[in-house]
């Protein structure tokens, strides 16, 4: 099954990025080295094949519209871009259900607007495609925000500076089926709903992405200074 859409998660205030939107640009029009945070969430996409863009969006939807339009060209080929506007907060999980009406084929990814990654999206495709799977989550390794000290005893042997630890987080990546979304909520969190119920019946599936992975939510002025040192682009 080939998968050529996305709905992304654009909606959000960003309250712990204020000090560098400043309340003027909603969160993914922060630049990281030099380009919005969903433009290069487009490009990425279109670098996978995706052809058609639902971005949902609330706060400062004006800004969104006027940076894209209709049409987005990227190094990888021309992504037309749909909204689905919130006039009232859905959460997560409503933002999607109200996004899943402009969905034309039979299933698509779902990515927060926030984050910055070169996460192989293809391979993602295999995986869900494999597994006859209804939705599947990628998953990356969680980096620990602090050094990690390593004893010998009751000596220090080791200094490491943010070491990945050897547990995983949703990384805001995931691909559902269409046939889900009837069971999204009309409000409400998706990771607290029909996520849990997929996990409940055992219909959730995992891609683990590569260590090598770049991956970076950006949520705080940290993450955004990190950012713009460390990506590696696509």
């Amino acid at each position: 099954m080939d998968i050529n859409e996305a709905i992304i998660l654009a909606g959000g205030k960003g309250t712990r990025l204020r000090s560098v939107t400043m309340n003027e640009i909603p969160k993914g029009l922060v630049k990281i080295q030099e380009k919005a945070i969903l433009r290069w969430e487009i490009e990425w996409l279109a670098k996978h094949g995706v052809r058609r863009v639902i971005l949902a969006i609330g706060h400062l939807s004006d800004k969104i519209i006027g940076e894209f339009g209709k049409v987005v060209g990227t190094p990888y080929g021309e992504v037309d871009v749909k909204y689905s506007i919130e006039k009232e907060k859905l959460g997560s999980g409503g933002a999607v259900k109200q996004a899943s009406e402009f969905i034309l084929g039979n299933a698509c990814f779902i990515i927060n607007g926030d984050i910055l990654s070169n996460a192989n999206l293809t391979d993602l495709i295999e995986i869900h495609n494999k597994n006859h799977s209804k939705a599947t989550m990628l998953l990356v390794k969680m980096r620990s925000p602090y050094g990690v000290v390593e004893t010998k005893g009751n000596l220090i042997s080791k200094f490491v500076e943010k070491p990945l630890l050897p547990i995983t987080i949703h990384s805001g990546i995931d691909i559902i089926n269409k046939e889900i979304f009837i069971e999204f909520p009309e409000k409400g969190q998706m990771e607290d709903t029909i996520f849990v119920e997929l996990a409940n019946r055992e219909e959730f599936y995992v891609y683990r992405a590569d260590e090598n992975t770049f991956w970076n939510s950006i949520d705080t002025e940290k993450d955004f200074k990190d950012a713009n040192e460390k990506w590696p682009g696509l």
